[in-house]
């Protein structure tokens, strides 16, 4: 088996597939062969399925039958432990829900599948996702691929870390507060997190499995090592989802030649460490470089600051939900609550100071339209920093280290916060790395319904910028490791 299968990005190997170049079960073993080396010293990875074989065994009868095949047909993939997946275990990183096994699957897992993806695992978090880095009491922590003592973010830190370890091409993940952007950033890995309601959420945890509600700023979306993968990822899943499907379609708009950028890398009220600026002030050269004009710019009468607020505003109602009633209304009395992190400090807020908080948003909202009338994307930093050492005080009493000072924990969702609760679209690139080696991406964030067009521009920086390569703890597979992997293909 070639070992260097586990690194074919999944346009690539569907391609191959289709061809019948390589087989699905044999680019099936070679994932399952990395998962079985390296998972151990890493806890991405906390679930496999023993369908998935079989599931790769019918894609290649299919390509042998000389079938139509979807585009994605027989890449195998993971997706974070937050998708309800039909006869595979869903926990959302909740003991209570340790021995949960779905009968449906999510509709964004459901359109994965009608591409021609093989789902054959789960990939690690924080309880319901509510964190910034990925750990939980079921499954332990995940570890970074580029250095295991630090955090690979949160929430969808073992989808990021399971894409840079060469688990899996591509993945699916979830982004509430940057859970999609932040760990892409730690772990050198592109990510994209969709305008607001382009994905379906549909049957993800949280809420409660299939609950019908569509909580605001929760998107659900692909990260992959390629920009191409990127795109082929959130083209099978945007769309309405099931329930809206009878009558609902979505076209997006086509990406804009990319002419006019503006970077704001820098603001007094987040500072962004040195290391990472540096990073940054190298993509706007290069991009200057292909003939895009790069300008220093901000959106009028928008502040970091004030962005923040409404934000943390508006999280609340998502983020408490993970809170009993009891837990909440401790909250409210000053009470310290264990677990109590984001948007904890306006779970008691009135409904008119969340509907005061709507209506700025949609004046940020206009700000931004306008500003997108003169430039075609923006440039941001992910998160001031690079990935952080491994935290689990609780929430309050973590802090993070900037320019060699300590800074609030909450400083590495502000960059997220700006433009999700705009529900603007915005695609992580991997864009450098520190001095000690830590990947750091930049944010291409553009209109609200532009997707096509960040994802345009992020293929054009890959293009631009010199790749990260693998992350250093990864060696190439032993025969003994992977000859397990390769008989259990032969033997299906």
């Amino acid at each position: 088996m070639d070992e260097e299968l586990c690194w074919w990005p999944a346009v690539r190997a569907a391609k191959a597939i289709a061809a019948r170049e390589v087989s699905a079960r044999e680019y099936l073993a070679a994932l399952l062969a990395a998962v079985e080396r390296h998972n151990p010293g890493l806890g991405l990875v906390v679930t496999l399925s023993e369908q998935a074989m079989s599931d790769a065994k019918e894609a290649d009868a299919a390509t042998a039958r000389g079938d139509l095949l979807p585009p994605l047909h027989g890449v195998p993939m993971t997706v974070k432990d937050c998708f309800a997946t039909a006869g595979l275990r869903t926990t959302g990183g909740a003991t209570a829900l340790s021995g949960h096994v779905p009968v449906r699957d999510a509709d964004a897992v459901a359109a994965l599948r009608r591409a021609g993806c093989v789902v054959f695992g789960k990939t690690n978090l924080p309880e319901f996702s509510g964190d910034v880095q990925a750990y939980n009491e079921l499954f332990g922590t995940a570890r970074n691929p580029w250095g295991t003592g630090f955090s690979t973010g949160g929430s969808s830190g073992g989808s990021a870390g399971a894409v840079a370890a060469g688990f899996t091409p591509v993945e699916l993940g979830s982004d509430v507060a940057g859970s999609i952007r932040v760990p892409a950033s730690h772990c050198g890995v592109f990510g994209h997190k969709p305008s607001f309601r382009t994905v379906p959420t549909y049957g993800h945890v949280p809420p409660l499995p299939f609950a019908h509600t569509v909580p605001d700023l929760t998107v659900v979306g692909p990260l992959a090592r390629t920009a191409d993968d990127l795109s082929a990822v959130f083209d099978a899943v945007a769309g309405p989802d099931s329930r809206d499907a009878p009558a609902w379609r979505l076209e997006l708009p086509p990406a804009r030649p990319v002419r006019r950028v503006a970077v704001w890398f820098d603001d007094p009220y987040c500072p962004v460490d040195a290391e990472v600026r540096r990073v940054l002030e190298d993509v706007a050269d290069r991009l200057a470089d292909t003939g895009a004009v790069v300008e220093r710019a901000t959106p009028k009468g928008i502040r970091l600051d004030a962005s923040d607020r409404v934000f943390r505003a508006l999280l609340a109602p998502v983020a408490f939900g993970r809170y009993s009633v009891r837990d909440a209304e401790g909250i409210v009395r000053g009470e310290g609550v264990p677990g109590a992190d984001l948007g904890a400090e306006h779970v008691g807020q009135t409904h008119r100071a969340w509907a005061d908080a709507d209506a700025a948003r949609a004046r940020m909202q206009l700000r931004w339209q306008r500003f997108f009338e003169e430039y075609d994307a923006i440039l941001l930093p992910v998160a001031p920093t690079a990935a952080q050492p491994h935290d689990h005080r609780p929430f309050a009493e973590r802090d993070i280290l900037v320019n060699g000072g300590r800074r609030p924990y909450w400083d590495q969702i502000v960059w997220a916060g700006l433009t999700g609760v705009c529900h603007l679209p915005s695609t992580v690139v991997p864009a450098g790395r520190t001095g000690r080696g830590l990947p750091v991406g930049v944010a291409v964030a553009g209109p609200y319904l532009g997707d096509r067009t960040t994802l345009a521009l992020a293929r054009t920086l890959e293009q631009a910028l010199p790749p990260l390569g693998r992350p250093p703890v990864l060696v190439p597979l032993s025969r003994s490791t992977s000859g397990k992997a390769e008989e259990h293909a032969r033997d299906h």
